[in-house]
């Protein structure tokens, strides 16, 4: 899809959202409530979601509680009642500060240790695998002071949080996680998991796509347990004013009736491949519902407006780079009216392939559809030359955009399927003239000098990577990527210009790569990014 049509495609559907939904969507002009103590809505019963594995359009009261899971946020400011306070950290660099943490945390499956690495250093420390790092080395004093890191975090953007699954325990994962940190939260439903298997309607070997060494993982739910959320959460130690969220008109995959289909042997080829690469494949994965916006409005008094909007973003992986784009085009125009900061953080998926089921047909169509594929066929019928002229645009395309998403699309010859979205979001301004900060300057960044440096790490190649799969047999250069993001909206009106204000601009962007990874287990496939946003004009200078 051209930008002109995601422009005038997200236009349409904007127009569409407002209309329907009839309410303000920017907070523009509202005084700020007090903050409610909990709320929540009514939660899908065992039996009504094996209703809804058989009948996705329910009529009646299942319909209005399926409904109000997607508009109707968690939202607790208990901490906050407790009387919990931000930690509020300061340096002679920043002064006082507002730290983020942005992480997947995948499926909410090791919570305990993510509990840990936030509360616990000792009981941390146990979990690290002493021939990644030997107590005492350099790595680490490295993995434990990532660890200190997170302690001062005054606000938590996370994805991949579960409610009532099996996987992780049955957990009420944004809660028990908020309740050990003592912080307020906010959690909005993305998905709800209906896959006949895991409601006890079907045999897992009449599943399709899970090979029989899985056949024992699966099993019946406990129905009294069983709630079978799938989310995205924000913790905060500041109050939360307000929560809001719906699901996005731009979806990219159809998660019930796409998943139900049978695999085609192409399919089955692609998973087998990653089962012998990898250790792991995609497996069926029924769900309803879809990606969400997800707002959540904090009190932060350091500030002249009071108030800072979380956005809280987790694209879909199962979709082509260029839908992806056309959901963050629709999550931006529906932040544009914010007056006030914003953080944009979260799991973007910013990976150039679709990771959804593929087929010969669709697999040939694309093919086809590729300008690049008849540029190649045009040079070797026109040159003779054309293996080295095409092995070499290959090589340099894929140098390019190595770790590097954002990296410069040139149509046809050296393409980056990836690059729209990041465009779009450095040409997007709000109302009040806002931009995304895209600065990267020596003093302001953690690692290497670049484009986005001061928010996000970057390394010697292009970025440090956020996501990695487990592989047996290649090198750690397939299957790493940058998925992961934070952008902030602060007080800057371009996105680039150095002389402009500091103040609650990203500051030190780091990604925590040796934590996660020096573990025995794990915590997620995903690493934590970590920012700092000065609540004062900053001292630092000199850049």
């Amino acid at each position: 899809m051209t930008r002109s049509g995601i422009v005038r495609r997200i236009a349409l559907l904007s127009a569409l959202a407002c209309l329907w939904r009839a309410t303000p969507l920017s907070g523009e002009g509202e005084a700020s409530p007090a903050p409610v103590r909990f709320q929540a809505p009514e939660f899908l019963t065992f039996e009504e979601l094996k209703t809804l594995a058989g009948d996705p359009y329910p009529e009646g009261p299942i319909r209005q509680k399926y409904q109000a899971l997607w508009r109707e946020p968690i939202i607790s400011n208990e901490a906050h009642e407790r009387g919990a306070q931000p930690h509020r950290p300061s340096s002679a660099q920043l002064g006082p500060f507002l730290r983020v943490v942005s992480w997947n945390i995948e499926k909410s499956i090791e919570l305990d240790a993510v509990i840990e690495a936030f509360t616990d250093p000792e009981a941390f420390a146990q979990r690290i695998e002493p021939r990644r790092a030997k107590p005492g080395s350099r790595r680490h004093r490295r993995v434990m002071a990532e660890r200190a890191l997170l302690e001062e975090a005054d606000v938590i953007v996370l994805q991949e949080m579960d409610i009532g699954m099996k996987r992780s325990g049955y957990r009420d994962a944004a809660r028990d996680l908020a309740q050990e940190l003592d912080m307020n939260y906010a959690y909005l439903p993305i998905q709800v998991e209906v896959d006949p298997v895991l409601l006890g309607m079907e045999d897992v070997r009449t599943a399709q796509g899970l090979p029989d060494t899985e056949a024992t993982a699966h099993f019946r739910e406990e129905a009294d347990r069983y709630r079978g959320l799938f989310g995205v959460a924000v913790l905060s130690r500041y109050p939360i004013l307000s929560a809001r969220g719906f699901p996005l008109f731009t979806q990219g995959y159809d998660w019930y009736w796409l998943e139900r289909r049978k695999l085609s042997f192409l399919e089955r080829a692609r998973r087998f491949g990653a089962r012998q690469v990898f250790g792991k494949a995609p497996h069926r994965e029924i769900k309803l519902g879809g990606r969400c916006y997800f707002r959540v409005d904090l009190h932060v008094p350091d500030l002249p407006e009071a108030r800072v909007s979380v956005i809280n973003v987790h694209l879909e992986i199962k979709a082509t780079p260029e839908a992806r784009a056309a959901q963050m085009a629709e999550i931006l125009n529906y932040i544009r009216e914010i007056p006030h900061p914003v953080i944009l953080a979260g799991d973007f998926n910013s990976a150039p392939e679709d990771l959804s089921p593929t087929s010969t047909p669709r697999a040939i169509e694309r093919t086809l559809a590729a300008p690049e594929f008849w540029l190649s066929r045009a040079i070797e019928y026109l040159s003779p030359y054309a293996l080295t002229l095409n092995a070499t645009r290959f090589l340099s395309n894929l140098t390019k955009n190595y770790q590097n998403p954002t990296g410069l699309h040139v149509p046809l010859v050296l393409p980056n399927p990836s690059a729209e979205l990041f465009r779009l979001i450095e040409r997007f301004r709000f109302r009040d003239g806002g931009a995304f900060d895209f600065r990267g300057t020596r003093r302001r960044s953690a690692g290497r000098i670049g484009l986005l440096s001061n928010s996000n790490e970057r390394d010697v190649w292009a970025y440090q990577t956020t996501f990695r799969v487990t592989r047996r047999t290649i090198t750690n250069w397939v299957g790493t990527y940058r998925l992961d993001w934070i952008f902030v909206k602060a007080y800057a009106t371009h996105p680039r210009r150095r002389r402009q204000p500091y103040r609650l601009a990203p500051h030190l962007g780091r990604t925590l790569n040796t934590l996660n990874r020096a573990l025995r287990v794990p915590i997620s496939d995903h690493d934590p990014n970590v920012v700092d946003l000065p609540l004062l004009e900053p001292p630092a200078a000199g850049d």
